[in-house]
Order: structure tokens, then C-alpha cells, then sequence
């Protein structure tokens, strides 16, 4: 019987926590992490080379919509996360107390990959959002209670709790929702993620709720609620909110990142600390493709490689509190993935239809997933 089920051998392991590579075979039993090291015995079920590549822990996307019916269409997670080195993800709103297990059953125990969530504060989570009646009451739908046992009873499975603050969203509910959210995590001990865009409200006020581990998700708009005043200087409130703790998510979507905004951010040395999709079907064709390509634009946007990297495999997992996810190490899961950097002149669109010239491209070789082979280039 063959050492190993699967081995990795010559590649550039990415050590995550330190935004470094170094070279090694990464070998894999059981659906765990068993050995890391060079020059390991090629006695295994399965030997791929990977020298040349990039092997990483399996990417995260820290925002995403899948599996769920939004805006009238549904996207699965095992038809678009495997190929582009995912092997975790999170429901980022979708769901409400009203919905979670539905949710749970029907989508997180299906996939293939992982799925986590941040449910929504309001109970109906995102069934008639942007329609008027949802505007008009997504505050009456928050019940505070209820979701306070819906996260006891699903730990496993809700990370954080999701608020919506454009007021073109949640009309009057905006600042309200995210108090009651702040109850409900203080009474939880689980982190909030807002969404901004349009405002009212400000975002300084939106700011002054969140705390340490807390996360803003969009944090790269171009739309009211921006990081960056007039001038593209970097809001005061913004600085002190990532000095207390504060984590700031890509969020990408399908109106959500604009280069103008990412580049006055960056030319200050605000980095993301996690860059994310919000993968759904309006944006799965374009401008966002996958959580490579939104990597490829941070990337080319002179973001280093590495810590490109990190905001994909540890940042989120420390967002989700999962720290045996996002690193590669002996004993941790054998979620991975191999990725190659490709070189030449490729074009990144964001959600104004800015055309983006880099010279870097980003692409997934090979997923696995708590040990099992789900995604492998060229293969049927």
C-alpha cells in the first residue's frame, strides 16, 4: 500500500502567515496535511508535479452568493469554486434566520467544497431584495432573538452576521439593522460584515459601530459610502477603524470595485485584507469571472504576490475564525491548491469598465479538497 494518497512534489509551498514561498513536497493521508518537506518518497496513489508552481492552501472567497436564488437565478458552488482553487467560501447574506436551514441542508451539505455563511439580519435574508417592499421593511423582518438561536444551534456553519447599509437597499433600517447586529454579535461573540455603496447613511457613523474582527465588504466602491473623501485621500475614520481592528474585505460584485478607487487606496498603503468576488450571476460572466481573476487585478495593481496570496488563504480563514483553514501545515486539512503565474499581457475589467493592461496572470492547476482531487487542468 502506497505511503501517501497523494503527493505534491517541487513546488513553491506558500507559507501564508509569513507571505513567503519556499520550495518543498507537500504529501497528503487521509484528507490531512501529513508531511511538508524537500525530497519526499514518490510512493504515493497519485504523484503530481508541481515544479514551477504555486501550491497554496486552498483559496477562500470571503464573499459570495452560491447556491442560493439571487436576483431570480441560482449559481451552485461546485460548478465554479473547484476550478478556480477554491476550496472554501462563504454565503455572505443570503440567508436569514427564516432561511438558514434550508440553506444548510439544500446548499452546505451538498458541496463539494466548504461552505460557511454570515446570515443575514433580517430574518428573510435576501428573498425581494431591491424591490421596494424590501426596502420598506427589512427592519421589520430583524428579529434579534431568533438569530441569536439560529448561530447557537449552527455553529459548525454561521461565521458572522451580514448587514446591508446603502440606504438604496435598506431605506431607514440602515443604521437600526446594523445596532441590532451589534447586539446580536456582542450576545454570539461572532463578527459583522457590512455592506456599503450608496449612501445615507455616511459612512463614518457605520464605522463608529463596527469593533476588532468586525469587517467592511466593498471596501473598494466608488460609490457614496467610498473609503476616500473627494480627493482620493483616505478617510481619517477609515485609518482609525483598521487601527482598532477593523478588516477590510474586496467584495468585487457586480458594481463594486472600481480601479479609481483601489488605486487611490493602495497609493496610500491601504492594502485589502481580504479580496473576495461576491460571485453571483449577474457578474459570473464579467467583469468578476472568479476569485483568480479578482486576485489578477489586485496583482497587476502592484499589490506583491504573496500578499495577494494571504488575502485569499489567511486573512479570510482568520475572518472565519478557522486557523486549520488557510495555512498549509502538518495535521491541518488538505485543502490546496496548485496555481501557476502566467506571463504575458492580459486585459482585467472592473465593475465602471476600466480596462486594466497587467502582465501577470494567476491560474489554477490543480484543487483539493479535504484530500480529494476536485479540480485538475485537462482533465475530463
Amino acid at each position: 500500500m502506497p505511503k501517501y494518497d497523494v503527493i505534491l512534489r517541487g513546488g513553491r509551498v506558500l507559507d501564508s502567515v509569513n507571505a513567503a514561498f519556499y520550495e518543498a513536497d507537500v504529501a497528503v493521508k487521509d484528507g490531512f496535511i501529513c508531511e511538508i518537506a524537500a525530497g519526499l518518497p514518490a510512493d504515493a496513489s497519485q504523484v503530481f508535479d508541481a515544479c514551477g508552481k504555486l501550491v497554496t492552501p486552498g483559496l477562500i472567497d470571503m464573499h459570495t452568493h452560491l447556491g442560493f436564488e439571487l436576483h431570480t437565478k441560482t449559481i451552485q458552488a461546485d460548478d465554479y469554486c473547484p476550478a478556480a482553487g477554491v476550496t472554501s467560501a462563504v454565503d455572505m447574506g443570503s440567508a436569514g434566520a427564516y432561511i438558514f436551514p434550508w440553506y444548510r441542508e439544500q446548499a452546505i451539505k451538498k458541496a463539494a467544497v466548504r461552505l460557511f455563511s454570515f446570515i443575514n439580519i433580517a430574518s428573510l435574508g435576501t428573498i425581494a431584495i431591491h424591490t421596494p417592499y424590501y426596502v420598506k421593511n427589512y427592519g421589520k423582518y430583524i428579529d434579534e432573538a431568533d438569530t441569536i438561536r439560529t448561530i447557537a444551534e449552527n455553529r459548525e456553519y454561521i461565521r458572522g452576521i451580514k448587514v446591508f447599509m446603502a440606504g438604496t437597499m435598506t431605506g431607514k433600517w440602515a443604521l437600526p439593522a446594523l445596532r441590532a447586529a451589534r447586539r446580536v454579535a456582542d450576545a454570539t461573540g461572532v463578527p459583522i460584515a457590512v455592506h456599503i455603496s450608496d449612501s445615507p447613511p455616511a459612512l463614518p457613523p457605520i464605522l463608529e459601530l463596527l469593533q476588532k474582527g468586525d469587517i467592511v465588504t466593498h471596501c473598494f466602491t466608488a460609490h457614496g459610502q467610498k473609503i476616500v473623501d473627494a480627493s482620493g485621500k483616505l478617510l481619517p475614520e477609515v485609518l482609525a477603524a483598521r487601527q482598532r481592528g477593523v478588516r477590510f474585505d474586496i467584495g468585487h460584485g457586480a458594481g463594486s470595485f472600481a480601479f479609481s478607487s483601489a488605486r487611490a487606496a493602495l497609493a496610500q498603503g491601504f492594502l485589502p485584507d481580504s479580496i473576495s468576488t461576491d460571485l453571483y450571476y449577474a457578474n459570473v460572466d464579467g467583469p468578476v469571472y472568479d476569485l483568480p481573476t479578482t486576485l489578477n487585478k489586485l496583482l497587476n495593481l502592484g499589490m506583491p504576490l504573496e500578499r495577494v496570496l494571504q488575502t485569499a488563504t489567511l486573512a479570510p480563514a482568520q475572518n472565519i475564525r478557522r486557523p486549520d483553514l488557510g495555512v498549509l501545515a502538518v495535521g491541518n486539512p488538505a485543502d490546496i491548491a496548485v496555481l501557476e503565474l502566467q506571463e504575458g499581457t492580459f486585459a482585467f475589467t472592473d465593475v465602471a469598465k476600466e480596462t486594466l493592461t497587467g502582465k501577470q496572470k494567476l491560474c489554477c492547476d490543480l484543487t483539493l479538497c479535504q484530500g480529494n482531487i476536485i479540480y485538475q487542468r485537462g482533465a475530463l
